[in-house]
C-alpha cells in the first residue's frame, strides 16, 4: 500500500514540475476562481472548495488528477507574498520550478525538494520527511487507553495529516518547531493517520478535504485550532488560553501571607519568581500537572509591589527563582534560583515536596497515593493515623505530630505519618473502630493501618493518647517512638482485620460548583464549534425567550401581589358565597339573535324557547333551567327565552301560519286575529323550533297531548272552533295558545271547567289530571310536566306544526 502510493505521488509531482515549466500562460486566480488582489482568506476558502471538488478520491473524472494538481499549484503561488507578487507585476509564472528540476543535485529518486520560493517560506515535497509525522503516529486504542486519560495533567498537540494533504508538508517545519519547543515545557505532541485511522479522526474532528487538523486534547476535552494561518507563536497562544485563568494567582505584598498560609487547604505552595509579565507556558503546564496537590502563584520581579516579598526571602533579581512551602510561612521547604529553570528541574523538586509534613487524608485518592496497598509483610508500608477534630484545640496535638516527623525522620517508603478529621470520616473510622467503642473516644489516638490490599486492611490503636502539653508531651513522643520503632523491626501482624470503607472526598464541588463548571465548558465548546455570527443569532434567540420568561414572571408577581393586597383588605369583611357558573347558558330570542337561533340553524339542530314576562322571569328560568341541564352536552341543542311583551306579534304570526297549514287539506281560508292571543295566557309556555325543517312543537300545562293521548285530534278540531266560531274567546279550551281572556281579567288563575259535554266539540280539552273540579293554574304549575314533554319531544312522539316559512321578530 505504501509503495502504491509512493509511485502515485511521484507521477503526480512530475505532472506538477511539467506543467509549472512549460505553461506561461497559465493564470493562478483563474483556477481557483478569484479575482486579483483576493486577501489570503479568500484564498484558503477557494483553495479547500476546489480541493474538495477534485480530489481524486472524490471525483472520479478522468481529469481529477490533473485538476486536483493544478489547484494545489495555483494555490502554493498565491501563498507565497514573494512569488505572488512577482506574477502581478509580470504575469507569468516564476521559473524556480524550471532551475530547480534541471539541478544537477535534485535526485528525484531520493524524494529530493522539487519546489522552493523566493525567500521566507520554503516548500519541500520529500517523501522521507513524512517520517517526521510517521514518528509520533498514535492509533485509537493508544488514544482511548493512555492520551486521553492523561489529558487530565498532560496536555497532548495531535494534527491529523494525509499523505495526499500538500499544506500537511507545507507546515511541516511549523511542526517540528512545535515539537522541539512544547516536548521540553510538558506538552506532549501527536499525529494521527486520516486514512489509517478515519475513526480516530473523525473524532478528532478531521475531516478530508480539511486536513491539516490541529486539536488540544486537555482536561478531558477536545479543544479545536482554528486559525486560518498554522504558525509556531499562534498555537503557542492557543495553548496558553486553554488553561484556567486561576491556574496561577498573582502575588504581591498585600496578599503574600494569605497564599502562603492557606496550607489547611491541604495543599502545598509554589511561588515562582520572574522577570516577564506574562507568565511562561512551562509554569502553566507544571500548576496544570499538580493542581491536585498544589497551589501556584507567580510574583513579578522589579516592581514596587513586590519589593517586600523579594527582601524577605532574598530572591536574585535578574534571576527566575521558585520557592516551595508546606506548613511553615518563613522558611521554604525547597528552594531554586536560575537564569531558566527548566522544566524537568521544577518537575523533580515538586515531585519531592508534593504533600505536606502532615498530610490530612481528605479523600479516597489522597489515601491511595499516601498508603498504597501492600501484600508482603516483609515490604509492607504503614500509615499513622492520629484522628482529630476541626477545631483549633487539636491544632496543637497535630503540630507536636509536625515537629515529631521532623525530629525523627523515618522513612517515608516504611512508615506516612498523615491525621483526618474524626466528623468528616466517620465511616472510615467506624470501620476500624472495636466493639462497644464510639468514634469521640478516638480524638488524638493514633492508628497504625497497614493496607494489605484495596479493601482489606490491618490496624492497631495505640492506648496512649497523643497528647500535647508540656507535661505530657515527653511521654507521649517516648511512647510513640518506642511502638513505631517496634513495628518497624518486626513482622508481627496488626493487632485487627477489618473492610475499609472509602475516604469521603472532603474537596468535591458542590452541585453549584458542578453547574457552574459545566456551564463554562459548554461556552468554550461554542465557541470552539461555532462563528461569532451564529453565537450572535442563538444568544438573541436564547435572549428573547430569557426576556418573555421574566416578563412573565414579573406580571405572575404583580398579580400575585394584588391578589394578596386584596385579600388583605377583604379579611375583615364576611364572606359571600360567590354565585356558581354552570356549563349551559340560555339566550334571549329577540330580533339581534332571531338569525342565529332559528332561521340558520344547521339541519338536525333545533332550539328550545321558554315564554316568560318580566313577573314570571325569576320563578321560570330556574325551573327551565334544571329541566333542560340532563341535555346540556347534546350539541345539536340550543336553549334559550323570550319575553312575551316583546315577541308577541312574532309568537301570534307564527301561530296563524300554524293555522293555516291545518286548514289547507280541507279548502279553508282562516285568518287568526293577533289580539286575540293573550300575553297572560303565554306564560309558561315552550316552544321547539326545528329551523331547517320549519316546524315546531307546543308544550304547555293545559295543551292536550299533555294530558291525554288523543291530543292530536283535539288540537284541530279545537283551532277550527277557534277560527270559525262566533262565540266569545274566552273559553278555556285555547289557554295552552293564549286565548282565554279570562286571565287577563283577574288576578287569580284560569278555572277549566269539568262539566262533561255530550258532543265532541263541547269536550274539555283537559279532562284528566286536573280532575272535574276547579284548580288554580299559576306559574308553579307552569314547567310540572316538561322534563315528560322533552322526553317525547327527542323522541318524536310530540304534536309538529309546519309552517311555510319563518316569520319575521317584531311587530307587524
Amino acid at each position: 500500500m505504501w509503495n502504491f502510493s509512493k509511485n502515485i505521488a511521484y507521477a503526480l509531482l512530475l505532472v506538477f514540475m511539467i506543467i509549472g515549466t512549460v505553461d506561461c500562460s497559465w493564470d493562478p486566480y483563474k483556477v481557483l476562481g478569484l479575482k486579483r488582489g483576493a486577501s489570503i482568506s479568500e484564498i484558503r476558502r477557494a483553495y479547500k472548495q476546489s480541493a474538495r471538488e477534485w480530489h481524486p478520491d472524490k471525483n472520479r473524472n478522468e481529469n481529477a488528477e490533473s485538476k486536483f494538481v493544478e489547484v494545489n499549484k495555483a494555490y502554493e503561488l498565491l501563498s507565497d507574498p514573494v512569488r505572488r507578487k512577482l506574477f502581478d507585476q509580470k504575469g507569468v509564472v516564476d521559473d524556480s520550478l524550471n532551475r530547480n528540476m534541471h539541478n544537477p543535485n535534485n535526485r528525484f529518486g531520493d524524494g529530493a525538494s522539487f519546489f522552493s520560493g523566493h525567500g521566507g517560506f520554503r516548500f519541500q515535497f520529500q517523501m522521507s520527511e513524512l517520517t517526521a509525522f510517521h514518528q509520533y503516529r498514535i492509533t485509537l486504542r493508544r488514544y482511548e487507553n493512555l492520551i486521553f486519560p492523561q489529558s487530565y495533567s498532560q496536555p497532548y498537540l495531535i494534527l491529523v495529516y494525509s499523505e495526499w494533504c500538500l499544506m500537511c508538508l507545507h507546515i511541516l517545519p511549523v511542526w517540528q518547531r512545535l515539537v522541539e519547543d512544547l516536548n521540553p515545557i510538558g506538552i506532549n505532541l501527536a499525529t494521527v493517520h486520516f486514512d489509517q485511522e478515519v475513526e480516530l479522526a473523525n473524532k478528532l474532528g478531521g475531516r478530508r478535504g480539511e486536513l491539516p487538523h490541529v486539536v488540544l486534547v486537555m482536561d478531558s476535552r477536545i479543544l479545536h485550532y482554528t486559525e486560518d494561518e498554522l504558525s509556531n507563536s499562534k498555537v503557542i497562544e492557543f495553548i496558553r488560553s486553554r488553561f484556567s485563568r486561576n491556574l496561577i494567582a498573582f502575588v504581591n505584598d498585600q496578599n503574600i501571607n494569605e497564599f502562603i498560609g492557606g496550607w489547611k487547604d491541604n495543599k502545598v505552595r509554589v511561588l515562582l519568581f520572574g522577570k516577564l509579565e506574562l507568565v511562561r507556558l512551562r509554569y502553566l503546564t507544571l500548576a496544570f500537572k499538580y493542581r491536585p496537590h498544589t497551589l501556584f502563584g507567580y510574583a513579578e520581579l522589579n516592581l514596587e509591589t513586590t519589593r517586600t516579598i523579594v527582601e524577605k526571602f532574598g530572591i536574585p533579581s535578574k534571576l527566575d527563582s521558585l520557592l516551595l512551602f508546606q506548613e511553615d510561612r518563613d522558611r521554604p521547604a525547597a528552594r531554586l534560583s536560575m537564569a531558566d529553570l527548566p522544566y524537568s528541574t521544577l518537575k523533580d523538586i515538586i515531585e519531592t515536596n508534593k504533600y505536606l509534613q502532615l498530610p490530612r487524608l481528605s479523600s479516597q485518592k489522597m489515601l491511595d497515593l499516601l498508603c498504597p496497598p501492600e501484600s508482603s509483610n516483609i515490604r509492607r508500608r504503614l500509615c499513622a493515623i492520629l484522628v482529630t477534630e476541626d477545631r483549633e484545640e487539636d491544632e496543637e496535638a497535630r503540630e507536636q505530630l509536625r515537629h515529631f516527623t521532623r525530629q525523627f525522620k523515618f522513612s517515608r517508603d516504611r512508615i506516612v505519618f498523615s491525621y483526618l478529621f474524626r466528623e468528616k470520616q466517620t465511616e472510615f473510622l467506624r470501620a476500624l473502630l472495636e466493639d462497644g467503642k464510639s468514634p469521640a473516644e478516638t480524638t488524638t489516638k493514633v492508628v497504625i493501618v497497614w493496607r494489605q490490599d484495596t479493601q482489606r486492611v490491618s490496624y492497631t490503636w495505640l492506648p496512649q493518647p497523643f497528647i500535647s502539653g508540656a507535661d505530657n508531651w515527653n511521654s507521649s513522643v517516648d511512647y510513640l517512638h518506642r511502638t513505631l520503632t517496634k513495628m518497624l523491626g518486626s513482622a508481627q501482624p496488626l493487632a485487627h482485620t477489618t473492610l475499609m470503607k472509602d475516604l469521603v472526598d472532603e474537596h468535591a464541588q458542590g452541585i453549584l460548583g458542578r453547574i457552574t463548571a459545566r456551564l463554562v465548558t459548554t461556552a468554550e465548546v461554542l465557541r470552539d464549534h461555532f462563528t461569532r455570527q451564529e453565537l450572535l443569532a442563538v444568544g438573541s434567540v436564547v435572549g428573547t425567550v430569557l426576556f418573555i420568561a421574566a416578563v412573565g414572571y414579573v406580571m405572575t408577581y404583580l398579580v400575585r401581589l394584588e391578589e394578596e393586597t386584596i385579600r388583605k383588605k377583604n379579611k375583615g369583611l364576611p364572606k359571600t358565597p360567590r354565585p356558581t357558573t354552570t356549563e349551559l347558558k340560555l339566550h334571549e330570542l329577540r330580533s339581534e339573535t332571531y338569525n342565529g337561533m332559528v332561521r340558520l340553524l344547521k339541519p338536525g339542530c333545533r332550539t328550545v324557547v321558554l315564554l316568560l314576562d318580566n313577573e314570571s322571569m325569576d320563578v321560570l328560568i330556574p325551573k327551565f333551567h334544571k329541566a333542560v341541564w340532563p341535555y346540556r352536552k347534546n350539541k345539536s341543542l340550543l336553549f334559550g327565552w323570550m319575553n312575551i311583551d316583546r315577541g308577541l306579534p312574532w309568537y301570534s304570526r307564527l301561530l296563524n301560519l300554524a293555522l293555516k297549514i291545518v286548514d289547507e287539506d280541507e279548502g279553508t281560508d282562516v285568518t287568526l286575529d293577533s289580539n286575540s292571543v293573550k300575553p297572560k295566557n303565554c306564560v309558561g309556555t315552550v316552544v321547539s323550533l326545528n329551523g331547517h325543517r320549519r316546524y315546531f312543537c307546543i308544550y304547555h300545562a293545559r295543551h292536550p297531548e299533555c294530558v291525554s293521548d288523543s291530543g292530536a285530534k283535539r288540537m284541530q278540531n279545537m283551532a277550527r272552533r277557534l277560527t270559525v266560531s262566533n262565540r266569545p274567546m274566552n273559553d278555556a279550551t285555547g289557554a295552552f295558545m293564549g286565548f282565554d281572556t279570562s286571565l287577563e281579567d283577574s288576578d287569580n288563575s284560569d278555572v277549566e271547567r269539568g262539566d262533561p259535554l255530550k258532543s265532541q266539540d263541547k269536550e274539555p280539552l283537559i279532562t284528566s289530571g286536573l280532575g272535574l273540579h276547579t284548580q288554580q293554574f299559576s306559574t308553579d304549575f307552569a314547567l310540572e310536566g316538561l322534563s315528560n314533554w322533552l322526553d317525547r319531544l327527542f323522541e318524536g312522539t310530540t304534536q309538529r306544526y309546519n309552517i311555510n316559512y319563518w316569520p319575521d321578530f317584531g311587530n307587524f
